[in-house]
């Protein structure tokens, strides 16, 4: 051993480095998976190639109301709204009764297929989902509600009519921008880069090796994500685990054109100036404390949206909450189940 050469000791050393950090993983995945159970999961083929699944929680079966689709944010799945049994506003509207499907976009998904870009999201993924449960619920309407990318898509979808204002009854938007702008400095000048210099960002195993200490590091970096004083004990580690995912090149060079105008993009055109035909009566949440998708940026959503019947509102200190609302935990946080969920069930109501 001692006559090894020294490029021998450094493979060595990578090596066990390597199967140190898959074994780190391992363990802690194992330790904080949570898989929770649903009565239907169906997998849709989009007509691009691409993939998308819905799962469903069925709540009372005489209740009257149209089903809600709920549809989560980027680097998530579908347990972006439904990481855990207590902080779950897909099982929230599902113990008030309600039909609850959860969309996984392709972007959310394993094993992708097709083409991961947010325009084919909009155009097939979205309206595809409304279409599956209109027709198997024999309903003629929806509820929807789109966390972070999930209403940006919904903007996109109705700008270039690929769902149709009367698909929806009623529309909760939580942390979605309408404006886009960058929640770090400096990445305004990373993203002017050409688009097939961007890489795949491999989230997911950042997530999970990052979980054991999230109660206990909290950076400047996860800071932007959420806020955690809003997360209660483990439930951030089961959110790293269960619900980030990583986020594919195509899907990061659409959002990097999205900051370089300052707003939402479908077919390289805006979006925002041709929401003013829906009509279709709406909520927006914005937190206090959102670096990803501010007040403002929120806001020129709802200003845009040609619905007389629309409300806006602020989470945080200033609506009573004990803490400013980040971005992540208007979806995971422990304050959410007080003052996000019965916001959006109470208006879906």
């Amino acid at each position: 051993m001692d006559g090894l050469p020294t490029w021998a000791w450094v493979l060595l050393a990578l090596v066990a480095l390597t199967l140190a950090w898959v074994l780190h993983l391992a363990f802690w995945t194992r330790r904080y998976l949570l898989d929770l159970p649903y009565d239907d999961e169906i997998e849709l083929d989009a007509p691009d190639g691409g993939r998308f699944v819905l799962r469903r929680i069925r709540g009372a079966p005489d209740d009257a109301r149209p089903p809600v689709l709920l549809v989560h944010g980027v680097a998530a799945n579908h347990r972006n709204l439904d990481a855990h049994p207590e902080v779950s506003l897909a099982r929230h509207l599902a113990r008030e009764g309600r039909d609850v499907w959860l969309l996984t976009l392709r972007s959310g998904l394993r094993g992708r297929r097709g083409p991961v870009r947010f325009d084919a999201m909009a155009r097939h993924d979205v309206p595809g989902a409304i279409a599956y449960v209109l027709s198997s619920t024999d309903a003629s309407r929806l509820d929807y509600v789109g966390f972070s990318m999930g209403g940006m898509l919904l903007y996109a979808a109705l700008a270039r009519a690929h769902v149709a204002p009367t698909q929806l009854r009623r529309v909760a938007i939580v942390g979605s921008p309408g404006r886009v702008v960058s929640p770090l400095a400096g990445l305004g000048l990373l993203v002017r880069a050409p688009t097939w210099l961007l890489p795949t960002v491999p989230l997911r195993a950042g997530a999970r090796g990052y979980a054991f200490v999230a109660e206990l590091v909290h950076t400047p970096l996860h800071r932007i994500v959420y806020n955690p004083a809003n997360l209660a004990p483990r439930h951030a580690a089961h959110a790293l685990v269960n619900v980030i995912e990583d986020v594919p090149a195509g899907l990061n060079a659409d959002l990097a054109a999205m900051l370089r105008a300052g707003e939402v993009l479908c077919e390289g055109r805006p979006v925002l100036a041709e929401l003013s035909h829906v009509d279709v009566p709406a909520l927006f949440l914005a937190g206090a404390a959102d670096a990803i998708a501010p007040p403002d940026a929120v806001r020129a959503a709802f200003e845009a949206w040609g619905a007389e019947d629309k409300r806006f509102e602020i989470l945080g200190t200033v609506s009573g909450a004990t803490h400013d609302f980040g971005h992540g935990d208007l979806a995971v946080g422990l304050s959410a189940v007080d003052e996000v969920f019965p916001r959006v069930a109470s208006f879906l109501a």
